[in-house]
């Protein structure tokens, strides 16, 4: 903390939210190690310099404004009661605006800090040294940042990353790469030797998953409540050069590499923020249950015997307790690559978290269909459209018969990405229509029709990338809405590590980011179907046979 006379007041403010951040995360620790209390007592103490660093500057710049006020009047001729109505005018404005300057750089008075209280031209006492109980009591959260237009994820910039400023938005993951790039920029020459340089972490960028507080579990009791509004649809908003001759010069190498890759066609599921590590929530019984107990019909001659009515008892619910589990990547970079040829790191980076994402999507998926059980198969009769609409039907009404939903209860279904061609493809050879002449909102209005709101994924069922014809059969995930909800921790750190093992090889940790994950099956249940595909088109002929 011995260079914060070079950092800027926005420097000081972010470095300051950035430590309270870390130090309430120590102070809501339930049983903290040694190590912890010591990191919390350090924290506190850098806090209270910066705070008195930010209340050094706030008193250096009014008392430059008093001596400029003072100066602007030295050689006027003004009376000297206009110029005191007009001093205290101007004082006033002067002070209201030193008073907005400190707003702006941050108004960190929580805490204590050196030199309050001790009159101009006496030094300040040594900071008064604070337990870290008593920093709990006196330090306010602070304040949540906006919501990105964006979306809920923000990703901002560490300190001193060359080229960004502290918490500076980054845009996206091709910003991320850039900013590991320019953090390894930084770093010193090592000597091969593996000594010279000691293990040492910097970070590079937080991924901020900016949950509302009505998304955030932080109690044991409150886990219920969060996941019922995540689950509530209610809440959810209303879709060449030609040339004469040769060119002679030889040609230009381009050193950009090309990534197309999305992050189109992840699965859509309500995500909450888990803080303490996992959920546990009470397992609601079902209608069948209720249905099981109604109550009694008792007849007169029942009553004049003097029947016993039996009566239904309350059960306590079972609880599940659901952990999250740690997902992550890193990402080695050598050292010359990175100097030479920064567009490969670049590359690389933006493309495996691309490719990271895809593959927890994939995992996830795949908890989604463990926790479905074994699949249940249909037969058609000779329409892919036609016989995916029916056999959906059949498990959508199940289910709301099973539970007693709403007529119109919406029901999710998740199928391969490909499905919606395939289903275009079908529809238009049953119309006497090309399939690019089949619409998106046309193919939605059929399944709608039924209920079924539908999901195309990549990262499940991939599609024979050397097959001419589609596979003769595809699965499909069914469930009423609100039935799985996704838990994540709130914060991705991403980190550039500098370590002498790695460096004596010319290697260094470029990337490092670990997330908390978890599934949880809310409410209901879920059916994995298997259904038939045949394009060839059929209509209703009336020669159909049922057994």
């Amino acid at each position: 903390m011995d260079n914060l006379r070079e950092l800027t007041v926005e420097a000081l403010q972010a470095l300051a939210t950035e430590k309270r951040t870390a130090f309430s995360g120590l102070i809501a620790t339930e049983s903290p190690t040694t190590a912890q209390v010591d990191e919390a007592e350090s924290l506190a103490n850098d806090i209270e310099a910066i705070e008195a660093e930010v209340e050094r500057r706030a008193t250096e710049a009014q008392a430059t404004a008093d001596r400029f006020a003072a100066l602007r009047t030295r050689f006027s001729s003004t009376p000297a009661e206009e110029e005191n109505d007009g001093d205290e005018d101007e004082g006033d404005a002067e002070k209201d605006t030193s008073a907005d300057e400190r707003n702006a750089a941050g108004d960190i008075e929580q805490v204590e800090s050196p030199g309050e209280g001790v009159p101009p031209g006496e030094v300040a006492p040594p900071a008064r040294a604070k337990g870290v109980a008593t920093l709990a009591n006196k330090t306010k959260r602070p304040a949540a940042p906006a919501r990105s237009a964006s979306g809920p994820i923000t990703i901002t910039a560490a300190a001193d990353v060359q080229g960004f400023s502290t918490g500076q938005n980054l845009g996206g993951l091709e910003e991320v790469a850039k900013a590991v790039i320019n953090r390894a920029k930084g770093f010193g020459v090592p000597q091969g030797d593996g000594r010279s340089v000691s293990l040492q972490q910097f970070g590079t960028a937080m991924f901020s998953l900016d949950f509302p507080e009505e998304l955030t579990i932080d109690r044991r009791d409150d886990a219920n409540e969060v996941m019922d509004y995540a689950i509530s649809e209610s809440r959810l908003p209303g879709g060449s050069l030609v040339a004469a001759g040769g060119w002679c010069a030889p040609s230009e190498t381009v050193y950009d590499l090309t990534d197309d890759s999305t992050t189109e066609g992840l699965l859509s599921l309500p995500e909450v923020n888990v803080k303490r590590g996992g959920i546990r929530y009470a397992v609601s019984p079902t209608f069948a249950d209720f249905y099981a107990n109604p109550g009694f019909i008792q007849t007169e001659a029942q009553a004049i015997a003097g029947t016993a009515k039996p009566c239904i008892e309350v059960d306590c619910p079972d609880f599940v307790e659901v952990r999250l589990d740690a997902e992550g990547i890193c990402i080695k970079v050598p050292i010359l690559t990175n100097s030479a040829y920064p567009e490969v790191v670049k590359n690389f980076v933006s493309g495996t978290l691309t490719a990271h994402q895809h593959w927890i999507n994939a995992n996830v998926i795949g908890r989604l269909v463990t926790a479905s059980g074994a699949a249940r198969v249909f037969t058609g009769l000779g329409s892919t459209v036609s016989d995916t609409i029916e056999a959906l039907g059949i498990v959508i009404d199940q289910a709301r018969q099973k539970y007693r939903l709403s007529l119109n209860a919406s029901v999710e279904v998740v199928v391969p990405f490909w499905l919606k061609n395939a289903f275009k493809a079908d529809l238009g050879r049953r119309n006497g229509r090309d399939k690019a002449a089949v619409t998106d909102a046309e193919l939605a209005a059929h399944f709608a029709n039924v209920g079924a709101n539908v999901q195309y994924v990549y990262d499940w069922q991939p599609l024979d990338e050397t097959a001419e014809a589609y596979p003769a059969t595809f699965n499909a995930l069914v469930y009423p809405a609100g039935t799985f909800v996704k838990g994540t921790s709130d914060v991705i750190s991403l980190n550039t590590v500098y370590d002498a093992a790695s460096l004596a090889t010319n290697v260094y940790t470029g990337l490092f980011a670990e997330q908390g994950l978890l599934v949880a099956k809310k409410k209901f249940h879920s059916d994995l179907v298997t259904l038939p595909i045949c394009n060839a088109g059929r209509t209703g002929a009336a020669n159909f046979t049922c057994a």
